[in-house]
């Protein structure tokens, strides 16, 4: 926002986490006094990308627990597993490569941040492409903020969450999660399998 607009502060008490990169890039464009059209959206989120890659060579996000072998776990017992961020496409792929997680998920059963702006349509359509697979299983959508939640239930799914610290723990239990686990590991994978 400042390399195209010279607008300092733009996300400034924005609540990020949870956001998706659409909605958070119109909201800051409003905040800046641009129209915040899909073209401005695509240009804003162009950038991004390029600061991000950036500074994704010095910074490195990191997995709560061992996603890996929960994910093995979880498609070794039958389940589909699918991804849902709202994360454009490219930020995805660059933030689980940088934790290490580069093709751990098919980004073929997911949806992003690129393929709709509020977070439920996002979990919807990520359902919808492992539909094929399920069999009219229940979805369970884990997520780590209470805006994860609120999507879960807006496409009826149930919800585990995971709590990095007490005050996410609060959240995710205020929003209504189905369970809390501490970190992706065996914990989740017994409360995935829990609903059934």
């Amino acid at each position: 926002m400042h390399e195209r607009y010279g607008f300092e502060g733009a996300s400034a008490g924005m609540r990020v986490a949870g956001g998706t990169d659409r909605a958070l890039t119109r909201a800051m464009l409003a905040r800046a006094g641009a129209s915040g059209d899909d073209a401005q959206v695509d240009e804003i989120l162009a950038l991004y990308l390029g600061h991000l890659a950036v500074v994704l060579r010095t910074r490195r996000y990191r997995p709560i627990g061992d996603v890996v072998r929960t994910v093995e776990a979880l498609r070794a017992r039958g389940t589909v597993v699918g991804l849902a961020t709202g994360n454009v496409r490219d930020a995805a792929r660059l933030k689980l490569a940088s934790a290490g997680l580069e093709g751990v998920f098919d980004f073929s059963r997911g949806a992003f941040g690129c393929d709709a702006e509020p977070r439920h349509e996002i979990v919807r359509l990520a359902a919808d492409r492992c539909a094929a697979d399920r069999d009219g299983r229940v979805v369970v959508v884990v997520g780590d903020t209470e805006r994860d939640v609120l999507a879960g239930r807006a496409i009826g799914a149930r919800v585990v969450g995971v709590a990095a610290d007490d005050a996410s723990r609060a959240e995710l239990r205020d929003a209504g999660a189905d369970a809390i686990v501490d970190e992706c590991g065996e914990d989740l994978v017994r409360a995935v399998f829990a609903f059934g």
